[in-house]
C-alpha cells in the first residue's frame, strides 16, 4: 500500500467514526473504551 492510500484510509475511518459519534454516542463511547483497552 502507498503512503498517500493509507492516509485516505484513515481519512475514511476518521469519517466514519465522526458520523457515528453524531448519530450514536454511545457506540462512539464503546468503541474509544475498545480502543483504549487495546492500549
Amino acid at each position: 500500500m502507498t503512503m498517500k492510500a493509507r492516509w485516505w484510509l484513515a481519512i475514511a475511518l476518521l469519517l466514519a467514526l465522526v458520523f457515528a459519534a453524531y448519530f450514536q454516542p454511545a457506540f462512539m463511547f464503546d468503541m474509544a473504551t475498545r480502543i483504549a483497552m487495546c492500549f
